[in-house]
């Protein structure tokens, strides 16, 4: 895979990244994170925010959505707290999730709904039709 984009580990940014190809987050980003392509978040990435993009790989950390049209590769060190919506997942022993996981179907919008914290058992997506 080519890298296009690069956020080097002593970046931090404040807003949103899109991008049209592949692209790598070794620093933080306080923001919604958008590709066509692969985004890859590494060991030191902190992302606050949506990330939505065809195929993405994270070994950091993930406070926010992700959204995955083909598919999502979590590492043993990520942590990720909020909701994934992908169709296909791997996740290696010792990564952690502590929030919502939506299995979809490939190219499927799903319409995320808020989850109150009693009706925690309950489905809290639907899909667009």
């Amino acid at each position: 895979m080519t890298i296009h984009s690069y956020v080097g580990s002593n970046t931090t940014i404040k807003g949103n990244l899109e991008c049209s190809e592949n692209f790598l987050v070794e620093g933080a980003v306080e923001g919604n994170l958008n590709s066509h392509g692969t985004i890859v978040l590494g060991k030191d990435a902190v992302v606050r925010g949506e990330v939505r993009a065809r195929e993405v790989a994270i070994s950091g950390v993930v406070v926010g959505t992700i959204r995955c049209s083909d598919r999502l590769e979590i590492f043993e060190s990520a942590k990720i707290i909020g909701t994934i919506q992908v169709p296909v997942l791997k996740m290696e022993p010792g990564a952690q999730i502590n929030g919502r996981v939506i299995m979809s179907r490939k190219n499927e919008e799903v319409e995320l709904l808020p989850q109150s914290p009693e009706d925690s058992s309950t489905s809290a997506a639907k899909p667009h039709r």
